[in-house]
């Protein structure tokens, strides 16, 4: 029998990137906040559906029960997300590992974000090192770091597998110049995870960017640790692509 594997947000952009590719080596337990969803229902029959709120400790307990891993995505994702809107994250990822830690789940995979260390981006720093200190460009961004540190706690007191992924613009095609050195594709996506979920024990803060973003974004330590490195380039030419003066955060510089 295959293992099974918690995904969290799995109704989201990036966990619908990861539903079929996971089911190939996993047993799917998937947690979503409702089940009302414009899109087409992309769930498969053998999937587990847990709807519920993340916040709720004993709902963390009845999600965990029983896997073999977990790959955390459930967030409030924008960048123009108040401080306490913020926090909620962090809660989540608290009540998350908590009842990961009753268990001893092996390997456990989190979705951190470029916006830890954005201010580095927009002020134009070359090969940001994801083991120096970050610099938020937004609260959204200062709720990832916290994930990261609680990432760190749980692993320096399990010795378990964690990996914490600081993903750029992830499942939407590149339609603004100003993403370009952010932008990671959907098979760097899922071979990145297969590394994560697959690493030794350990800990670690990795870059999630396509090839055309590494000299922005340093990547170095997912070879290192992981093995991993991206591979694909960008599916356009970002000098035809508009450059957007509009910015959520001050990840991008606005007018």
């Amino acid at each position: 029998m295959k293992p099974l594997l918690l995904l969290t947000g799995g109704n989201g952009t990036v966990g619908r990137l990861l539903l079929a590719h996971l089911r190939c080596n996993y047993r799917l337990r998937i947690t979503t906040r409702t089940f009302l969803d414009s899109r087409p229902c992309i769930f498969a029959e053998e999937d587990e559906l847990l709807v519920g709120d993340l916040a709720d400790p004993r709902f963390c307990q009845i999600a965990v029960d029983g896997c073999h891993a977990i790959v955390h995505l459930a967030a409030n994702a924008s960048p123009s997300a108040s401080v306490g809107e913020a926090l909620a994250n962090i809660a989540m990822m608290d009540n998350l590992l908590s009842a990961a830690r009753e268990i001893s789940v092996h390997h456990i995979v989190v979705a951190s974000s470029v916006h830890a260390t954005g201010l580095d981006y927009r002020d134009g720093v070359s090969n940001i090192d994801p083991e120096h200190a970050p610099r938020p460009c937004c609260p959204y961004g200062a709720s990832k770091i916290a994930l990261e540190a609680l990432s760190r706690l749980h692993q320096d007191a399990q010795g378990n597998a964690v990996s914490c992924l600081r993903l750029g613009l992830t499942g939407w095609p590149l339609t603004e110049r100003q993403f370009a050195e952010t932008w990671f594709s959907t098979w760097d996506l899922r071979t990145l995870i297969d590394a994560a979920l697959n690493r030794s024990a350990g800990f670690g803060i990795y870059h999630a960017v396509s090839a055309d973003s590494m000299q922005r974004w340093s990547t170095k330590n997912a070879l290192e640790d992981l093995g991993w490195s991206p591979k694909d380039r960008w599916e356009v030419d970002p000098a035809e692509v508009p450059l957007s003066t509009y910015s959520p955060c001050q990840l991008f510089h606005t007018a």
